[in-house]
C-alpha cells in the first residue's frame, strides 16, 4: 500500500493514542459528588479511543508500515490535577479541533478500508464531542 496511507494512519492514530481523554485517564482530574456519570463517560471514551488506535495500529501493519504512538503535548501537564468541570470544556474544545483533523484526514484517504476506518474514527469522535458537551452544559452543535 502506498506510503501515504500508512502515515495519514499514523496521523489518526495520534489524535485516538495522544488524546486529552487519554491523558486524564492517569493524571486523574479532581471530581466532587455528582460527577460519576462524566466519570463514567470519559471512561466509556478512552475505552472507544483504545479499541479504535488498536485497529488503526493493526492496519497501519497489516500494510507494512511501522506504527507511530506519538506523545502527549507538553502543555496536558498543565491541566494536572484540575476539576473535571473546568476540563469538561476543555475536552470539548479539544474534541471539535479533533473533528476537524479527522474529516481532513479522512477526506485524503485513497485506501478504501482505511477511509472506512477514518469515517468510523470521524463518527465515534463526534458522538465523544456531542456527550462531552451534555456534560459541560454546552449546546451540541
Amino acid at each position: 500500500m502506498s506510503e501515504s496511507t500508512i502515515d495519514l494512519l499514523n496521523r489518526l492514530l495520534v489524535i485516538e493514542y495522544r488524546s486529552l481523554s487519554m491523558y486524564l485517564l492517569d493524571a486523574t482530574p479532581w471530581t466532587h459528588p455528582g460527577d460519576e456519570k462524566a466519570t463514567a463517560a470519559l471512561r466509556s471514551i478512552v475505552a472507544t479511543q483504545r479499541s479504535l488506535a488498536q485497529r488503526l495500529a493493526a492496519a497501519i501493519m497489516d500494510r507494512g508500515g511501522t506504527v507511530e504512538t506519538g506523545e502527549y503535548p507538553m502543555d496536558f501537564a498543565e491541566l494536572n490535577f484540575l476539576s473535571l468541570d473546568f476540563l469538561l470544556k476543555e475536552l470539548v474544545r479539544q474534541g471539535k479541533q479533533r473533528v476537524a483533523q479527522i474529516e481532513r484526514i479522512a477526506g485524503q484517504m485513497l485506501d478504501a478500508d482505511a477511509h472506512e476506518l477514518a469515517l468510523e474514527v470521524l463518527g465515534a469522535e463526534k458522538a465523544h464531542v456531542e456527550m462531552l458537551q451534555e456534560f459541560a452544559g454546552q449546546p451540541a452543535a
